[in-house]
């Protein structure tokens, strides 16, 4: 699942794939930083997916 959130500092994705790591793409003026954020348990990066993409539209 990817989720996007665009904002006036640019735009930020969240991509989670069903396992244990989530990854948080930020772009912005021209720049790209990607970042893993990992979890002990899929079920708990689930959660936090869930919840903090929950406002956000699905790409």
């Amino acid at each position: 699942m990817t989720r996007y959130h665009e904002n006036r500092d640019g735009q930020e994705f969240f991509e989670y794939h069903g396992n244990t790591a989530i990854e948080r793409i930020r772009r912005y003026r021209g720049r790209v930083r990607r970042e893993w954020l990992f979890f002990d348990s899929a079920e708990e990066a689930e959660g936090f997916f869930n919840e903090h993409c929950a406002s956000v539209e699905v790409a």
